[in-house]
């Protein structure tokens, strides 16, 4: 009898203790589900964004033809408030990655953008249990760094060997035009930055027939608008203050990121 109290509190003890940062939020051990990954790049509240014919005689008008961004060690987190990230830009190139591998996707995966519709990236089977977000990472691609194509991943081709964000070690790069002195100007806009964040949404994976998709969603209306004044940011100015506050707009863009079920992220105002 004395055996099956103790038992007892044992578990009781693991129910109210098991959704700690220090733990995954597992039902069972030999009970995951399927998550398929992908990522929204929404135009929300600017005129910024993927548009194809606007113009208004000033540098008022961005047209983003497409984009490449590179994320790796997206971790999923049981309670994404407890969790810390440096946001200030100096994550380090290279560092140790002591994530559980059970709820970590590593990468990193480079994603190529080219509208606002969901990009599917990488399929991981997870453990069952509540998630709150996840922590994830923008980062150059090393040297010989071996990596995760979104093009590949969806059957488009092997795709990105010879891009700009691997060859060069870039995180994102953004292809588009400026609209100015009644013409559109083209640019190539290029960032080096390695970032840190965490984006916060709940769901469940319930049984080992789960099969879900999670999106990432991050509004690219803002990368070219200035994150103090509104003012649009014509990134064919490349004077150092100029092309500073595209990157902080870029980086506050993420901190402002969302996740959840891909079946709910219309309704997060996209």
């Amino acid at each position: 009898m004395f055996v099956r109290k103790s038992l007892g509190l044992l578990v009781v003890s693991l129910v109210m203790f098991g959704c700690t940062k220090s733990m995954n939020p597992l039902s069972s051990s030999s009970n995951p589900g399927n998550v398929t990954m992908s990522v929204v790049f929404s135009n929300t509240g600017s005129t910024v964004g993927f548009m194809k014919g606007s113009s208004s005689g000033a540098v008022d008008s961005i047209r983003i033809d497409s984009a490449i961004v590179v994320l790796s060690r997206i971790h999923f987190e049981s309670n994404i408030d407890t969790v810390t990230v440096d946001t200030s830009g100096d994550v380090p190139d290279l560092n140790v990655d002591s994530y559980d591998s059970s709820v970590t996707l590593k990468g990193p995966f480079v994603i190529h953008v080219r509208d606002t519709v969901a990009i599917n990236f990488a399929s991981q089977t997870l453990p069952a249990g509540t998630y709150t977000g996840v922590k994830f990472n923008v980062n150059k691609v090393g040297m010989g760094e071996r990596y995760e194509d979104s093009d590949h991943f969806n059957g488009m081709g092997s795709g990105s060997q010879s891009d700009s964000a691997v060859s060069n070690y870039y995180s994102i790069v953004v292809w588009g035009a400026v609209y100015k002195d009644s013409v559109w100007v083209p640019f190539e806009f290029k960032d080096n930055q390695n970032l840190e964040f965490k984006v916060k949404g709940t769901f469940t994976i319930s049984s080992p027939t789960s099969a879900i998709n999670i999106a990432l969603n991050f509004n690219m209306g803002s990368w070219f608008t200035n994150p103090y004044t509104g003012a649009v940011l014509d990134p064919t100015i490349t004077s150092f203050d100029n092309q500073l506050l595209i990157m902080q707009a870029i980086r506050f863009s993420f901190n402002d990121g969302r996740c959840g079920r891909e079946d709910d992220f219309r309704n997060w105002g996209d």
